[in-house]
């Protein structure tokens, strides 16, 4: 993983500084799209673990070859509660993206290396717990002809590392599509689901699982991103890092993506 990073930092850094020749070949181009993500959102009913969480990163087109692109995607979810202040971070969850997608019409299929790391914040964490997935997407916006925003996405994925949780392998699908719309506005409906192969452990003695989460709400979409106001209800395993949970809530909040392709904004980490 620290090669991967170093190679990756290699890259955004050496770039830009390409001689100009190199910029101008045809169908070849560096950093062609780098896209922000912010997101906040307040569990119903919180307490002490699970108050608020919030996600932040961004996903960076590397290198774009005619149909063909390599990018990085790094985010992190915090998880915040009052097990001490009024307001403080409970847990960490830090993931790292790397692949390579093929536009294939509308659609657009990709492989990529997906690595998780959970931390508990301001507390001592025993064990490991994080994962790498590699594995196959494909994602695609909806038929022009509906004249409906949004798209469908799938994977598929198998585990090469598995600490603490013991996963094996991994399927999700989500969709979302705007369900009244006038220009860029637009009220929209999203769904994921997400169910994991899973081994019992110490600490986690349940099986193999199902994720989902529902979502609604409005969004202002433009060319390049979109910003939501949601509603979600979300049913998640695993929560907690050192033991196994599960927890049924609502969430709202709001989300600022930056987007070059209509896929669903769905949560990449459990």
């Amino acid at each position: 993983m620290q090669r991967m990073i170093r190679a990756l930092t290699l890259a955004l850094l050496v770039g830009p500084s390409l001689p100009a020749v190199a910029r101008a070949e045809e169908g070849v181009r560096f950093l062609p799209f780098m896209g922000p993500r912010l997101e906040a959102a307040r569990y119903s009913p919180a307490n002490e673990e699970f108050a608020w969480v919030g996600w932040i990163g961004a996903t960076a087109d590397l290198v774009q070859a005619g149909r063909f692109t390599a990018y990085f995607t790094p985010e992190v979810e915090t998880v915040l509660g009052h097990r001490i202040r009024s307001f403080e971070a409970v847990q960490a969850n830090y993931s790292l993206e790397l692949g390579g997608r093929y536009q294939a019409g509308r659609g657009r299929a990709q492989v990529f290396f997906h690595h998780v790391s959970r931390h508990v914040q301001d507390r001592q964490k025993v064990q490991v717990v994080d994962w790498n997935f590699l594995g196959a997407r494909y994602d695609s916006p909806w038929p022009k002809a509906w004249k409906r925003r949004g798209g469908f996405d799938a994977s598929l994925a198998a585990a090469t590392l598995s600490s603490g949780v013991k996963y094996n392998w991994e399927a999700r699908a989500a969709a979302d599509i705007d369900l009244i719309h006038r220009e860029g506005r637009a009220g929209y409906l999203q769904g994921s689901l997400r169910f994991v192969s899973a081994t019992p452990s110490v600490g986690f003695t349940r099986g193999s699982f199902a994720d989902f989460r529902l979502e609604g709400g409005f969004r202002k979409w433009q060319a390049d991103s979109q910003f939501a106001l949601f509603v979600a209800w979300e049913h998640r395993n695993d929560a907690p890092i050192q033991r196994e949970l599960v927890i049924d809530r609502a969430l709202f909040g709001f989300r600022i993506r930056g987007q070059k392709h209509e896929a669903p904004a769905y949560p990449a980490i459990p």
